[in-house]
């Protein structure tokens, strides 16, 4: 793994992510275990592998701010995007976690990784961290469940409508977006190998709901300019969508 560590970015009673899920569990854990001081902030510029798949998986990190994309590539090297990590969520979390990475991790901006040390030793005495853990695998879980939902039985324009609305709610439970508008650093191509299109595909559904006036893009921003048109293509995994 090649970063850069900074010390000086601040620690866990300062990051915007110290309120939400697993990070909160370790700050309020009743455990003496955990020195917040001791977490390492590690610096990677955009289009910088954090990991790549098969290597060995041996810590565990949240994305304190910035994209990270999981990819893998299958045996005919085909790649498929597995999902976007955004600030908050946890990275290397896997059934083994001392085995190979079952995927690779990519900046697709400018990030910071938090590591957190001594994170099976935590969990064998804490255990509400475990269950934080837990609870955020299984988070993971029922997101790529909808994921694969909509890969088999949706068609395109219901696809990318699903994707868009479900980055954006993630966002804005980080309050990251600025109304209607997201941070989308996504090509086309991740895109489509997230689901299951080609790029032609996703070019042409794009445009047209660009067209439609259904949204916008520009230079790495997108905005939804018809809210309500874009739920009625989700349809009921909206109401999902908006309840997590």
């Amino acid at each position: 793994m090649n970063f850069r560590s900074n010390s000086s970015i601040g620690v866990c009673y300062t990051c915007p992510n110290r309120h939400f899920r697993f990070c909160k569990s370790l700050l309020n854990g009743s455990s003496n275990e955990f020195d917040a001081y001791a977490v390492k902030n590690l610096v990677f510029t955009a289009k910088q592998v954090l990991y790549h798949q098969g290597d060995m998986n041996q810590e565990l990190f949240v994305l304190r701010e910035g994209w990270v994309m999981l990819t893998r590539i299958s045996e005919d090297g085909k790649r498929q995007v597995f999902r976007s990590v955004l600030p908050g969520d946890i990275l290397g979390f896997q059934q083994y976690l001392h085995g190979p990475a079952i995927y690779s991790a990519i900046a697709l901006v400018d990030s910071v990784v938090c590591r957190i040390p001594n994170i099976v030793k935590l969990c064998s005495t804490q255990p509400e961290i475990a269950l934080s853990l837990a609870s955020a695998a299984a988070c993971d879980m029922m997101l790529t469940e909808r994921y694969l939902t909509q890969i088999t039985h949706r068609s395109a324009r219901e696809k990318i409508a699903f994707m868009i609305l479900e980055l954006y709610h993630r966002l804005r439970l980080q309050r990251l977006n600025r109304g209607y508008s997201i941070h989308f650093p996504l090509k086309q191509e991740d895109i489509a190998d997230t689901l299951g299109l080609t790029t032609i595909h996703v070019n042409r559904t794009l445009h047209a709901l660009k067209d439609e006036g259904l949204l916008a893009i520009h230079k790495h921003e997108l905005t939804i300019l018809d809210y309500a048109a874009l739920c009625t293509l989700v349809g009921s995994e909206f109401e999902m969508l908006a309840t997590n």
